[in-house]
């Protein structure tokens, strides 16, 4: 599969909303390659406006069945800003800003609902980064997984703690000649899987249902 920052010419059945986008689309672009089809197109959004971070990226969930005709929506969050179950939270705030939730049904840890814009029905699957923090610690897992190097996770998750993690990643992809695309790339899907679990299972999912 193929994941763009703008459409052009292309058509695509499936949109990401996810509060933190720069860092998120390298790592996503290299994962959707590791799945057939090049017709397949996910579309990941520059947005003009500042960029919603949370639950509040949610809002646009309402923008783009009217305006671009998309009902299959990849919302991505990071999990720092989960204070409790998932999917309860996602479905009060869906509910909060005016959409209906029909059901809701997990695909391992993550999940999809369904609902209802006004009169769209639309298809919203939900992948928490992290699965606690934030989507370095996949990328922590990534780097054991291939080059059997831990990183200490340990510390209470402030600001220092996620500056800490990301230098550390940084130094030791550097130390290895690498980088987070090629990391990823050169990595297997077994790999894959076990660190970006949530992601993976929603990617295989619309791949083999596009």
């Amino acid at each position: 599969m193929k994941l763009v920052r703008d459409l052009k010419q292309l058509k695509t059945k499936h949109v990401i909303i996810s509060g933190d986008g720069r860092k998120e689309f390298k790592i996503i672009e290299e994962i959707c390659e590791k799945y057939n089809g090049d017709t397949k197109v996910i579309w990941f959004p520059k947005l003009s406006a500042p960029r919603k971070t949370g639950l509040s990226a949610l809002d646009s969930v309402k923008l783009f069945p009217s305006k671009f005709h998309l009902n299959s929506i990849i919302f991505i969050v990071d999990g720092e800003f989960i204070g409790g179950r998932a999917d309860t939270q996602i479905q009060e705030y869906l509910k909060k800003i005016g959409i209906m939730v029909v059901d809701i049904q997990p695909i391992q840890k993550a999940f999809v609902i369904n609902c209802k814009v006004g009169h769209h029905e639309v298809v919203l699957y939900c992948i928490i980064s992290g699965p606690e923090t934030f989507i370095e610690e996949e990328m922590a897992r990534l780097i054991e997984l291939e080059l059997d190097i831990t990183i200490d996770l340990a510390g209470e998750r402030d600001r220092s703690w996620k500056d800490r993690v990301k230098r550390e990643i940084e130094h030791i992809l550097h130390e290895n000649h690498t980088s987070t695309k090629q990391l990823i790339r050169n990595a297997s899907s077994i790999s894959l899987e076990k660190a970006f679990p949530n992601l993976c299972v929603v990617l295989r999912n619309i791949d083999e249902n596009y």
